[in-house]
């Protein structure tokens, strides 16, 4: 992997930080919050709850993420690592204000929050998009991450206006129309094709099949998802009826398809032959993704009303079961490549140096996986039955499957920060005759 244009390293893990520091909280508090499954999502401590999940996880992963692996993937230094730096002085402070503002129903805090993650992720699509500008490496994860920014900035228009009518009341009657359409741009406007395009180009670089990539079936997949998250999002926000959303949903359900058909095309024919810790996670992602987009397409074909629980389950599915299991598994592989890069990297040819797997434990890693992947199995059997005892053994799991990855974040930290010896330096023997 080519590391030469990669911002400085710090860049990426303040939003990594936020990430794994958010999960810490969200793993304290899943007793208490993951009975709000059972009720309806005009609930203001649901939507809190979403929130915390979206913003403090969700896309503080994928900004961090972002800044480091643009510059690697498009072949081209980022745009400008200051107003980056500035992203994150604005979204720290907005974060907590715009949850401060939604768990206790303060306007005033909710608009400040709001105005600041406006800018904070306004300035990330900003230098994302100079940067795609400069660049002349074109392939399939470009046109990825520009979908993805064009959902963005328009999720991020609704936002604004929904954080201002918080305020003056202007939307009235079209809150949740605005609000539906808002979700849907940053889940399926913006995450998916993130998600999906880096998930191609890091399952080839680490099964060695960049080569084995079909651009076309990356470019169907592409054109499907976007053509659905648009069309559901307009359908939603002007009213254009059932049909138009079912079409919508059933094209995001065809596009995921077309990527879990490419991922297992690409594994079939991988070069390192051995199934990295990250695996797991990616294939559980993509089956939950799967069930969020065809309880989506059922929800809109049965003309369920918009109270009804399955709505509730598909926003599960899609934001913890298919976003926050794909963001474990790849920050398996980019925290610990970039703690490995900031401490043994200036080591390699004078001492032994750990591979990436050494830095955490693998064992670990996948009795995490096995909890977190049952806890969101429950969390959604929770949301469609509205039943509290499931959901209280679905907080059980996740907090448990959290708390593994935890601990596999503490000791690649460890590794970062230097608290683990590095090796010896190598020594060489010399023989003298008497």
């Amino acid at each position: 992997m080519d590391t030469r244009n990669a911002p400085p390293l710090d860049l990426p893990l303040r939003f990594m930080a936020v990430a794994v520091g958010v999960l810490a909280v969200l793993a304290a508090v899943y007793p208490w919050h993951l009975p709000l499954l059972t009720g309806s999502f005009y609930d203001p401590h649901l939507t809190t709850f979403v929130h915390v999940n979206t913003l403090g996880l969700v896309a503080a992963t994928i900004v961090g993420a972002s800044y480091q692996m643009l510059p690697i993937v498009l072949q081209t230094p980022l745009a400008s690592v200051r107003l980056a730096r500035l992203s994150w002085w604005l979204y720290v402070p907005g974060l907590l204000a715009f949850v401060a503002g939604l768990s206790q129903g303060l306007a005033l805090l909710l608009v400040l929050g709001g105005v600041l993650l406006y800018g904070a992720l306004g300035l990330y699509a900003g230098v994302a998009a100079a940067t795609l500008r400069r660049t002349r490496h074109r392939d399939v994860v470009f046109w990825h991450v520009c979908v993805a920014l064009a959902g963005l900035v328009a999720a991020l228009q609704l936002a604004l206006l929904l954080a201002l009518s918080k305020r003056v009341g202007f939307l009235d009657g079209r809150t949740l129309p605005v609000m539906a359409a808002h979700a849907t741009l940053m889940v399926a406007g913006w995450v998916l094709p993130t998600l999906t395009g880096v998930g191609y180009r890091l399952v080839g670089m680490f099964t060695l099949t960049e080569d084995q990539l079909r651009p076309g079936w990356a470019r169907a997949e592409l054109a499907l998802a976007a053509a659905g998250a648009w069309a559901l999002a307009a359908a939603l926000l002007l009213g254009l009826g059932r049909p138009v959303e079912a079409a919508g949903a059933l094209s995001l359900l065809g596009s995921l398809a077309m990527f879990a058909i490419h991922l297992g095309w690409l594994y079939r024919r991988r070069r390192r032959r051995g199934f990295d810790v990250h695996v797991p996670f990616l294939v559980t992602s993509v089956g939950y993704a799967l069930a969020a987009a065809a309880l989506l397409a059922a929800g809109f074909v049965a003309d369920r009303p918009a109270g009804a629980p399955i709505w509730v389950a598909v926003g599960w599915l899609a934001i913890v079961g298919c976003a926050e299991t794909a963001i474990q598994g790849f920050l398996y592989k980019i925290g610990s490549f970039l703690a490995w890069l900031h401490r043994y990297a200036p080591l390699v040819g004078r001492r032994p140096v750990p591979v990436l797997d050494q830095l955490y434990g693998r064992r670990t890693a996948l009795a995490g996986w096995a909890l977190w992947s049952a806890g969101v199995a429950l969390g959604g059997a929770a949301a469609l039955a509205s039943s509290e005892p499931v959901a209280l053994a679905a907080a059980a799991a996740l907090s448990l499957g959290a708390a593994a990855f935890l601990v596999n974040a503490a000791r690649v930290a460890r590794h970062a920060l230097g608290l683990v010896p590095a090796p010896p330096a190598k020594t060489r023997s010399v023989h003298v005759n008497p």
